[in-house]
């Protein structure tokens, strides 16, 4: 056996034995795979595609994208373009000719962010009504077609999917292809991804996964029509299909290399990458050049990074979204590249007295700034917002009704955790993720020493330290699993 076998398979063994910690402690659910120069190192299922019927996540499972649909999209793109049927400096009236504006933007800043226009997802009453009814994509455009501008397009960059929702009516408009069939036959097929595609919300998948949040417990997510999502968020794909997309980014099967530099290409501020984040990820005291990008869609997590010097790609794919992917990932790509991470410890629960869990209850207020509640009347209120918190229905927190609550007893969103004591369980209760999402789990205590008591989450690599002072105030800090930590004093009588 020589050295490249033994390293290969040690690293191999280093990354199955990372994943299969994840997997056994609750942290995590879905599809991995890990490769350099075209060999896999890991690929692998775990958990649940589907909770209700049993049905085991592997690598054949098909899971939502996401934002990783944006790729694709400008892959479309820059295919037009070498076709002479478009390019990426014509503003966008040329193809869109009622649009708002349309003349003062271009595809170019459609692909990189830069158009100024109200990201459709943002806009009132979407999560609530909109993503769950049907919707063409000349529907989509008009819920965001009518708002202002933000600023003058190319002076400025924000993160927005309606860009990508008018790219894909442009490649519908100049192809005579609808955006699903092309995305099929100019770039699935070529590159045999037969497992892949753009969801309708109709159409019978096999090996689809279901996807789910977390409320107390793995609850079902919530429904979304993902007609409304097209060209931004619509694909779903495998890990096995991910790797060969990789691959094929190497070559020039799908566009000739030129327009390979200008899919990865790092464009100077304001204007963003095309459809990736290009950045660095220090491993081993070395900066490596990463391309990527993550996708979140009701009930699913993906993360999918290139980093090209080394010719290793990770892909990341989960059902459950409270799953940290772009963490894995990373401590993924660290083991690949022959540095040590710390794989969580068994865990070993202890009990702990059911009225010294309640006192840990109650609305906690993070940094160094004081609330301060002088009578018990004004405690009385407090509490009686932590009553309705606590008895919330998960379809009020997953909605977001919550913050009427918030609203109504002046209790900053922004600066609160909430821990509730639910039938002798203690929960967390706060946002998550970056677009904020809220969720509420379980916490569970593994250590007591004087007056610190340690909690660790069941669904997440998570930290809670609960103190109380001899004053008999509590404050606890949470490190989350960036390993960031936030300290929070309980809103209290003093």
């Amino acid at each position: 056996m020589n050295t490249n076998e033994l390293s290969h398979m040690e690293l191999s063994t280093k990354l199955k034995c990372f994943m299969d910690a994840l997997h056994s402690r609750g942290y995590f659910n879905g599809a991995v795979l890990a490769a350099r120069n075209g060999q896999i190192l890991l690929s692998q299922g775990y958990g649940m595609a589907d909770f209700v019927h049993d049905m085991p996540n592997t690598t054949k499972t098909k899971f939502r994208l996401g934002a990783i649909t944006k790729a694709f999209t400008v892959m479309a793109i820059l295919q037009l373009q070498e076709q002479g049927k478009l390019s990426v400096d014509d503003f966008i009236d040329r193809y869109l000719p009622d649009y708002p504006n349309g003349n003062l933007i271009s595809i170019h800043h459609l692909l990189s962010n830069a158009s100024g226009i109200t990201d459709y997802p943002g806009i009132e009453g979407y999560w609530e009504k909109t993503m769950r009814l049907y919707s063409t994509i000349d529907e989509t455009i008009s819920s965001f077609r009518d708002k202002p501008l933000l600023y003058t397009p190319g002076e400025h960059q924000n993160y927005c999917s309606s860009n990508y929702i008018l790219l894909g009516s442009i490649i519908e408009r100049v192809s005579g292809l609808t955006y699903a069939d092309y995305i099929s036959e100019k770039i699935c097929q070529p590159l045999n991804m037969m497992n892949t595609g753009v969801e309708d919300g109709r159409s019978v998948l096999k090996h689809f996964a279901s996807g789910y949040s977390v409320c107390k417990e793995i609850i079902q997510a919530e429904y979304v029509d993902m007609s409304i999502h097209l060209g931004a968020g619509a694909m779903y794909s495998t890990v096995e299909d991910l790797f060969l997309w990789d691959r094929a980014l190497y070559t020039d099967v799908l566009v000739r290399k030129h327009s390979l530099k200008k899919l990865f290409e790092h464009y100077t501020p304001p204007c963003g990458s095309y459809g990736w984040i290009v950045s660095e990820q220090t491993i081993n005291n070395r900066a490596r050049k990463r391309i990527g990008h993550s996708g979140s869609m009701n009930g699913f997590w993906a993360d999918f990074n290139r980093y090209v010097d080394e010719d290793m790609v990770i892909v990341v794919l989960s059902n459950i979204n409270l799953t940290p992917v772009e963490i894995i990932s990373q401590h993924l790509a660290q083991i690949a590249l022959g540095e040590d991470v710390c794989v969580p410890e068994d865990v070993h629960p202890i009990q702990i007295n059911p009225n010294e869990m309640k006192q840990y209850a109650g609305i906690y207020e993070c940094g160094d700034r004081r609330t301060e509640v002088f009578n018990e009347q004004s405690l009385a209120y407090m509490n009686e917002a932590l009553d309705l918190l606590t008895d919330m229905k998960i379809s009020d927190i997953v909605i977001g009704r919550f913050h009427k609550i918030f609203q109504q007893y002046g209790i900053s969103k922004d600066r609160t955790i909430v821990v509730t004591y639910e039938q002798g369980k203690l929960y967390l209760f706060m946002p998550k993720q970056c677009h904020g999402a809220w969720f509420k789990y379980e916490i569970i205590p593994v250590s007591k020493y004087l007056n610190l008591t340690t909690w660790i989450a069941r669904n997440i690599d998570e930290q809670v330290v609960f103190e109380i002072d001899p004053s008999g105030e509590i404050s606890f800090t949470h490190r989350d699993v960036n390993g960031n930590q936030v300290s929070a004093r309980k809103i209290q009588l003093i």
